[in-house]
């Protein structure tokens, strides 16, 4: 999560840096997910924000509900 969000995103929010560091729940990662289309919207638009953040949801296959990984491809269609 962190190579996705990368230094400019890291610069924009350092706390979420932080935050994405000590979470160890997969949960609060994934619900993360959020607050990393905020700030690479902000960098590089939200198209391709969303479609970064999504490129990450094959690591949590297994770690959360598969309705969770489900819901979050329906919403981009």
């Amino acid at each position: 999560m962190l190579d996705v969000l990368g230094d400019d995103g890291a610069q924009i929010n350092p706390q979420l840096v932080r935050r994405l560091k000590y979470l160890h729940d997969p949960h609060a990662l994934w619900f993360a997910r959020a607050e990393m289309v905020a700030v690479l919207s902000q960098l590089h638009g939200e198209a391709l924000a969303v479609h970064r953040v999504q490129s990450l949801s094959p690591v949590f296959a297994g770690l959360v509900p598969k309705s969770l990984i489900e819901s979050s491809r329906l919403r981009t269609r």
